[in-house]
């Protein structure tokens, strides 16, 4: 999928929480002048910005799943695209985020319901298979190769990234935060610290140890 400033289609990034979804929706919103929208059912999103752009279309952040009694309304989009982000970071982030244990969380997203009452990651993440996918350690690692890769854009895509990196968006959020979806607080706390391989730290080694046998396969493929 290649989106440009001349098509700019209604493009709905779906990942499981925590895994970069806001991130990966302000830069692209970002990089083809469209503006990033709530989720669907009508509610607000974190990711909300750029308002006032010029470009029809815009890029919808949804904690959709794809799966048994959840159908995906396609009139509010034109297509898809996955973020994944490695399961061990994703359950440090989604600890802290939400003040659980870090038992607590294998057990939500090893087992299910997970956060925001969605199945388990391994289930959320298979759901998306068929449509195409950024990891976010790419993203990370090389966000203007990834950028690249998905949008033709007349902007510059290192003054994109600059402007939706985490120091300059916390910056942002610190001054101007109450004109953001949900206030400053809430804006600031989504800003938590980004990277990756946090979990080695954090982790203790039988919880490292449940993570390998819940995930094995899938971390060789998307970690």
């Amino acid at each position: 999928m290649t989106l440009s400033t001349t098509y700019c289609p209604k493009i709905t990034i779906a990942g499981y929480p925590r895994s970069g979804n806001v991130w990966l929706c302000r830069l692209l919103g970002d990089a083809l002048d469209v503006p990033v929208v709530g989720i669907t059912y009508g509610r607000d999103s974190l990711a909300a910005e750029g308002q006032e752009r010029p470009n029809p279309g815009y890029v919808r952040q949804a904690h959709l799943w794809v799966g048994k009694g959840h159908h995906l309304n396609t009139e509010v989009t034109d297509g898809f695209i996955t973020i994944v982000r490695d399961p061990r970071d994703v359950a440090v982030s989604v600890a802290k985020y939400w003040d659980w244990t870090l038992d607590k969380t294998l057990d939500k997203m090893i087992e299910g319901p997970g956060p925001l009452e969605l199945p388990p990651w391994k289930v959320f993440v298979e759901s998306w298979q068929s449509v195409p996918m950024v990891r976010y350690e790419d993203l990370w690692t090389n966000p203007k190769s990834v950028l690249s890769s998905l949008v033709q854009s007349d902007k510059s895509l290192d003054e994109v990234i600059e402007r939706q990196s985490f120091t300059v968006k916390r910056e942002e959020m610190r001054y101007h935060g109450n004109k953001y979806p949900f206030g400053r607080k809430a804006q600031k706390n989504h800003l938590r610290r980004g990277g990756m391989g946090e979990w080695r730290e954090v982790l203790s080694a039988e919880q490292k140890n449940r993570a390998l046998m819940a995930w094995e396969g899938m971390l060789y493929e998307y970690a």
